[in-house]
């Protein structure tokens, strides 16, 4: 029975492995793109649609692949700018009933952590949809809010002037002045989906051999 949790586990981190290294990878050249053209448009779509790529090598889903692709594309785009826009209704709403609320949530981001974690839910959502269909609706937009949270703790950490920000940025500086923010969103969707295709063939599995 160990042997088989153990077997579970690493098939799982090694999913999130997988998921992290081809979103991070993806988000930096998305961010360079950025820094080079000033489009974030073009970078949300590099992002996704290479993370997407990568992703579907690095599982040798060959078949998957242009679906991935595709899927990331979307998932990217629509993710970062619907879940933010809801977000910002939400809070936009809480601060006119409550009119304190909008200085309360500007001065600690907490804003930042709520859109976040709504991205990472509209992230799982339409990327499980598009490659796996119904049986991840629930799932993948679970796990990959949850996994955003960090994301989203990180991103309000580093905009209140955490000392990490100034590291991060030393780690990549390699690359020029890129966006931070949108590198560790990105590497957090990809740690999201790792971790949702591990679990979704985990459960297929048990699944296969009830």
């Amino acid at each position: 029975m160990s042997k088989i949790k153990n077997s579970v586990i690493i098939s799982v981190i090694w999913s999130l492995i997988l998921g992290k290294v081809s979103f991070l990878i993806s988000g930096v050249i998305a961010c360079i793109i950025i820094l080079k053209v000033d489009n974030y448009i073009l970078g949300n779509v590099a992002a996704g649609g290479i993370g997407g790529l990568i992703l579907g090598l690095f599982h040798w889903k060959c078949k998957m692949v242009g679906k991935m692709t595709i899927a990331g594309i979307i998932a990217v785009s629509v993710g970062l700018l619907g879940s933010f826009m809801i977000a910002e209704g939400i809070v936009s709403g809480l601060a006119f009933i409550f009119p304190s609320f909008s200085e309360y949530f500007g001065r600690t981001g907490i804003a930042d952590v709520i859109a976040i974690i709504f991205m990472g839910i509209f992230f799982g959502i339409i990327f499980g949809a598009i490659v796996y269909g119904p049986k991840s609706i629930v799932l993948f937009p679970v796990v990959c809010g949850v996994v955003s949270i960090p994301s989203g703790l990180l991103v309000r950490a580093m905009n209140l002037g955490n000392p990490i920000k100034e590291l991060l940025v030393n780690l990549f500086q390699i690359f020029g002045k890129i966006d931070i923010n949108l590198l560790v969103i990105i590497a957090g969707f990809g740690a999201g989906i790792g971790i949702s295709i591990g679990l979704l063939n985990v459960f297929e599995q048990k699944r296969s051999n009830v």
